[in-house]
């Protein structure tokens, strides 16, 4: 029997990558594999986790090195020189840890988790996966995670995309991709005029949604924006946000809810609640403003929620909305196509039907849970 390590940096989040994760940890054949999840503190990983009877391990990192947000690039050189110094003191209780349990792959969750792992993986000459949940960019980092891996399991195709192609085919041999697996059955749709009372917001309104984590990453500054100004054309709208502010990214919340507040327009802010159907069911259309994704998780979800979806152009989005049939897609960072696009499903009752039908049509038919498990048992085997 194999045992893998699955090691996960972002201790305080529970969104699409962590819940891919688990969807991977689910899916394992009992009898073929036995596994062990890692992270580096106590947080909203360890609480999702354990609610769906996975245990957590923690593993502490230091301080300087444990931020998110940017902050290390901030930090004088002698905090960067303990950034490194802590990161290799992490190597060391990862080195312990592997051969105490006696792991046989280690699987790491991004490339921060690959940094965190790598010379504990290679000293003690383990297989390391890397997954590439989010579209990389050609860095220097990058460029050490596609050399150091023993193989990479990308989430969509699209994740490659900023990557020179004679680069993908140099490393191509230890790259496969697997889309994640849904379970749409269990999803249950809601009454809408309920659901929005529930949220305390009037059964009249058109609800724009969005569900996710908070931070600048999402692009939720540019559908912030938009929506200020497509309420300047209707009075009838209600922007509903739905998640946790991301660690080290509360000074970029508090920018955006002001705004907000400061034009009075309609919305509200809720907590990320584990029944994701509550409020898909209070939403008229959804939107994913995203400066950068993987195989985004949420738009499947709306989806499978039958409702119309708005999604910038990155990362695997294109991959489940290949055409106007199923979705309209924008380009990132742009307010005026956002704009257009939700006037456009504001006004066009018929348009939206029609994207909610075959938008669920097409999730249910290509990202199903049976054939997730069974490509990640085959992956796994063959290691």
């Amino acid at each position: 029997m194999k045992k893998i390590m699955f090691l996960e940096s972002r201790y305080d989040s529970f969104y699409g990558a962590q819940k891919s994760m688990l969807k991977l940890i689910q899916g394992l054949d009992s009898n073929k594999f036995s596994y062990k999840v890692v992270t580096t503190g106590d947080g909203k990983l360890m609480k999702g986790l354990e609610e769906n009877n996975v245990p957590v391990d923690v593993l502490k990192l230091g301080e300087k090195a444990n931020v998110f947000g940017g902050k290390v690039l901030d930090y004088s050189i002698f905090e960067k020189i303990v950034v490194i110094l802590q990161i290799i003191i992490y190597n060391i209780k990862l080195i312990h840890y592997i051969k105490k349990n006696n792991i046989d792959i280690v699987y790491v969750n991004d490339l921060r988790a690959f940094l965190y792992s790598v010379i504990a993986t290679k000293l003690l000459r383990k297989k390391n996966v890397w997954y590439i949940r989010a579209d990389i960019t050609n860095s220097f980092l990058t460029n050490l995670g596609l050399r150091f891996s023993n193989k990479i399991i990308t989430i969509a195709h699209g994740v490659l995309e900023h990557i020179p192609q004679e680069k993908i085919e140099k490393f191509n041999y230890k790259i496969t991709n697997i889309y994640t697996g849904f379970d749409f059955d269990q999803y249950k749709i809601y009454e809408k005029k309920e659901s929005k009372i529930n949220f305390g917001i009037s059964t009249n309104k058109h609800v724009i949604g969005y569900l996710g984590s908070i931070n600048e990453r999402k692009g939720l500054d540019v559908l912030i924006d938009s929506y200020i100004e497509v309420s300047k054309i209707y009075n009838d709208l209600h922007l509903l946000l739905i998640g946790d502010v991301s660690t080290g990214y509360e000074e970029y919340w508090e920018q955006q809810s002001k705004k907000l507040e400061s034009e009075d327009v309609a919305f509200s802010h809720q907590p990320f609640r584990k029944n994701v159907s509550q409020a898909f069911s209070a939403m008229d259309t959804f939107v994913l403003p995203s400066n950068s994704e993987g195989l985004p998780r949420v738009v499947i979800e709306a989806m499978g929620h039958k409702l119309p979806v708005i999604a910038t152009d990155v990362g695997g989005t294109k991959e489940v909305i290949p055409s106007d049939e199923f979705g309209i897609i924008i380009r990132k960072g742009n307010t005026n196509e956002l704009i257009h696009s939700i006037k456009l499903l504001k006004e066009d009752k018929v348009y939206r039907s029609k994207l909610s039908q075959k938008g669920q049509e097409f999730c249910k038919t290509n990202f199903s849970n049976n054939r997730f498990v069974r490509e990640i048992n085959d992956y796994f085997g063959r290691i």
